[in-house]
């Protein structure tokens, strides 16, 4: 402490705490919208309700539900039930999963960019565990939501990039039901 002031934490927050705590942000969400894109191909879009909720739609070909530790999968008008693999959407929601290894994890900032109508803080955050990763993260100046990250992930010795877009941050309109099994 200086002269008896106390730092604040945005002026102590370096672009790692700055990109961890968008992170901590979107996953206490209580919904969102995401639409990822792979290449040329229709986005698939996804949307979560806390806290074990999401539906993807995959393009004209169906769509999954998942509630809790069931998937309830829709391909061509016929819908199936079974238990969610690695122990459903809960499973998958932790910063390690988004972020990978938070001890390897390399943030840099890269500026302030109007994405889509949208002030944000951009970033380059690269981590080598447990895969390579590299991507381009945007974070609403406003709110400290995640906008947009583009992905860059090394698996199996092939490379896939994959932009993934959010919005609708705690829309109270977004639902998931169970749809019937038939």
């Amino acid at each position: 402490m200086l002269l008896g002031l106390a730092a604040t934490p945005a002026a102590v927050a370096g672009p790692k705490e700055e990109v961890v705590a968008a992170v901590d942000k979107f996953l206490a969400a209580k919904s969102y919208h995401a639409s990822m894109s792979m290449g040329p191909g229709p986005a698939t879009e996804t949307d979560f309700v806390a806290p074990d909720r999401m539906r993807v739609k995959l393009g004209t070909m169906g769509e999954q539900v998942m509630i809790g530790n069931v998937v309830y999968m829709t391909l061509q008008g016929k819908t199936t039930q079974q238990p969610a693999p690695g122990g459903g959407v809960a499973a998958t929601r932790s910063r390690e999963k988004v972020l990978g290894n938070l001890q390897t994890l390399k943030v840099s900032a890269l500026g302030e960019e109007t994405l889509a109508g949208v002030a944000t803080r951009k970033y380059k955050v690269d981590n080598s565990q447990p895969n390579k990763t590299s991507s381009t993260f945007w974070v609403a100046a406003a709110t400290g939501y995640p906008v947009q990250a583009v992905n860059v992930a090394e698996v199996g010795g092939k490379t896939y990039t994959s932009t993934l877009k959010y919005s609708r941050y705690n829309d109270p309109s977004i639902k998931i039901q169970a749809p019937p099994v038939k």
